[in-house]
This record gives structure tokens, C-alpha cells and sequence, in this order.
């Protein structure tokens, strides 16, 4: 137990046990799922993949919206993702499957998703630039990469911070959400260079 609370004020990942407090409704007033899943630019048949899914906080209402696409809930925790699987099966979501992964070697084909993303995730990483570049391999040409950052959270990297690494990994800027410490932040994947 002092191992758990130490985690939950500390950095790194999330201890599946305090993952009730991912789902506590306070969370809502940080960042809704329905307004973050607006931030993604979803159509009904995107292949969408949320890396770092934790419980599946947003993944019921992502899943909802693309209704004839897919989304796949990428997690480095097994009881994470059978907490998230039990939450899209209640909902009747039959679009939605997990994978259990590392974020820094995503286990999927090159260009196989329209958007991936991230929520309070990528200062967990150990390796946040291998990450993006994992995310840059996965995604189609006109794809999104979206990164949200949370307040409260001991691993929230800084806006200018998440820009450089994603510059670095082949990404350009192209929006922002939110002020401050609660913001996401939208990109492209560059084209290469002929």
C-alpha cells in the first residue's frame, strides 16, 4: 500500500489500483470525454488507437464515435485493460479491442490508424521521443497525433516540451486546446522531403 500512494504522488505509471480515481467524476470538470473526443477530428469510420488507456476513461465515448471504424486501447497494464474492456462491454461497444504493449514499440502495421492519442501518458513513458516516433510508423499520411496533457499530474510534460519531441519525430503543430496545464495539442505527420 505505501508503495501504491507512493506511486500516485510520484512519477511513473499509473498503479492499476487507484484506477477508481481515473474514473471519479471530479475529472469531468479537467476535460470531459465528449470534449476531448471533439479535439480528435473522428469520423464514424476512423481506426483510432488510444495509447495509455488506463481504465477507459475516454473509450467509451470515442468508441461511440466512429461506429463504423475501430478503436484499439493500447495498454502496458493487463488489469488496466480488463477494467477498460469491461466498461466498452457495458456500454455495447463492439468496435473496440486492447492490446496489451509497450508505447515505445507499438505492436501494429505501418499507416494502419487515422488517429492516435494520448492522455496524461507520454511523461509515463521512459522514452517519450521513441513514442512518437511508434506513433509516426502507425499513422496514415493524413493522420492525427494528439497529446493531452492534465493538471495534477506528476508526469505532465510542458506544451513547448511535447513540440520539440514531436517535431523531432517527423510532426508539425497544427492545434491547441485548453489553457494553461489542461491543454491538448493536435499534429500532422510531415511529408517527406523529396
Amino acid at each position: 500500500m505505501k508503495n501504491m500512494l507512493k506511486r500516485f504522488w510520484g512519477k511513473g505509471v499509473y498503479p492499476h489500483q487507484l484506477s477508481f480515481l481515473l474514473d471519479s467524476a471530479v475529472r469531468r470538470l479537467i476535460l470531459s470525454p465528449e470534449r476531448l473526443a471533439d479535439r480528435l477530428q473522428l469520423k464514424p469510420g476512423s481506426q483510432v488507437l488510444e495509447v495509455g488507456s488506463g481504465p477507459g476513461y475516454f473509450s467509451v465515448e470515442v468508441g461511440r464515435r466512429v461506429p463504423s471504424g475501430r478503436l484499439v486501447l493500447l495498454d502496458l497494464q493487463r488489469e488496466m485493460l480488463l477494467k477498460a474492456r469491461r466498461k466498452v462491454a457495458a456500454a455495447g461497444l463492439q468496435n473496440v479491442s486492447v492490446v496489451q504493449g509497450d508505447a515505445s514499440a507499438l505492436p501494429f502495421r505501418e499507416a494502419s490508424f487515422d488517429v492516435v492519442f494520448l492522455v496524461a501518458v507520454l511523461g509515463e513513458v521512459p522514452n517519450p521521443g521513441a513514442c512518437l516516433r511508434a506513433a509516426f510508423a502507425v499513422l496514415r499520411t493524413d493522420g492525427i497525433l494528439s497529446v493531452t496533457e492534465q493538471p495534477g499530474d506528476p508526469d505532465a510534460l510542458p506544451a513547448s516540451t511535447i513540440r520539440s519531441l514531436a517535431a523531432e519525430a517527423g510532426f508539425y503543430f497544427t492545434q491547441r486546446f485548453g489553457k494553461w496545464r489542461s491543454f491538448t495539442l493536435n499534429f500532422g505527420k510531415r511529408p517527406p522531403v523529396l
